[in-house]
């Protein structure tokens, strides 16, 4: 809040500043590490904003008429001048001219200062740092109006940020499990398997189905088939490794990429799904259910026999012998390839 004026300003405690008058625009502050301004306190504008510095400096234009009128006043009654009226009239316009040019260079920099914060924190916005904050200690001396212009920015731009975190991840996450979704597994599947292309290590994958799900719903109704798809990801999420991506890929399908896993490894990751997820059922107060999945594993190969690229032809592979564990009687793991002909499963 304003301070009125005090009388010992020339003994002012460091770091403090005192308005000469009440809540006006004129304000006296201290000077550190030199002598001589602590006996001749600085002034400076502080508060008026962008529209009061404009009004100040259209006062100043409108009083260049009166020295004109001055020096025809001292030409008239004034018989001698220890100067000479032309010089007179130089000296004041000169004078004029440096206040006008002060303060016109004041409204530049007053202006200029803070928008040019406000454009690079576009600039970076622009470019994908989202949630970017301009630090307020910058606009300390700003006008008001840039002031409150830079926290709507602030606000905005962390609004931004919130809102892009929030379609990225609904735009990657299964919204009901909180796993990936069959989108994002697909598109970063691509860049996992040509990590391990490049890096001449295996990469395979895992197709789950749960086993008679649709009696889960036809018994005990949808609301708690959800749960009972929650429930099963969050035992495939507890088994994979740190390195696995899991997803569910559509309904009450799952799958599972392994990079630097070969069939073998592959197969041993499937079985420990599928024993935790046997010994881990579904109780929902009286309710119990007992879960079990079935597995298909294939592993990349360098020649697709099924889609258009090597990551499709891997899931399809996978999917076959998801089938093939089905066919075989549910509660087991399966892998790519099988002998053709009717399945026999020991």
């Amino acid at each position: 809040m304003p301070q009125p004026y005090r009388a010992d300003l020339l003994a002012l405690p460091p770091e403090r500043c005192y308005y000469i008058v009440p809540d006006s625009f004129l304000m006296v502050c201290e000077a550190k590490d030199l002598d001589i301004r602590n006996e001749f306190p600085l002034l400076r504008l502080k508060g008026l904003g962008v529209l009061g510095l404009l009004r100040l400096y259209s006062v100043l234009l409108l009083l260049l008429p009166v020295l004109p009128l001055s020096l025809y006043w001292l030409a008239v009654h004034m018989a001698s001048l220890p100067v000479t009226l032309g010089w007179l009239m130089s000296l004041c316009v000169f004078l004029v001219v440096l206040a006008s040019a002060f303060l016109g260079h004041a409204i530049a920099r007053t202006i200029l200062d803070p928008l040019r914060l406000l454009v690079q924190g576009a600039e970076k916005i622009q470019d994908g740092e989202y949630g970017h904050i301009i630090d307020l200690s910058e606009t300390v001396d700003a006008p008001t109006e840039f002031k409150q212009l830079v926290r709507a920015f602030n606000r905005m731009s962390t609004t931004v940020q919130q809102h892009v975190q929030t379609i990225e991840t609904t735009s990657r996450t299964d919204q009901l499990t909180g796993m990936c979704n069959r989108r994002h597994i697909m598109a970063e599947g691509y860049r996992i398997l040509n990590v391990a292309l490049r890096a001449g290590s295996a990469c395979s994958c895992l197709m789950i189905d749960i086993d008679h799900f649709k009696t889960v719903n036809d018994t005990h109704g949808h609301p708690v088939g959800d749960k009972f798809l929650i429930h099963i990801a969050g035992c495939i999420t507890a088994a994979v490794r740190t390195s696995d991506m899991a997803a569910r890929f559509g309904g009450e399908e799952f799958v599972v990429l392994a990079p630097n896993a070969d069939l073998a490894e592959a197969k041993l990751l499937a079985t420990r799904i599928r024993e935790l997820v046997a010994a881990t059922p579904l109780v929902l107060g009286p309710i119990t259910i007992n879960n079990t999945v079935s597995i298909g594993v294939a592993e990349y190969d360098a020649e697709p026999q099924f889609g258009s690229n090597l990551l499709e032809d891997m899931i399809e592979k996978a999917d076959k012998a998801l089938y093939r564990a089905k066919e075989c009687g549910r509660n087991r793991v399966e892998s790519w390839p099988f002998p053709d002909g009717p399945p026999d499963c020991p």
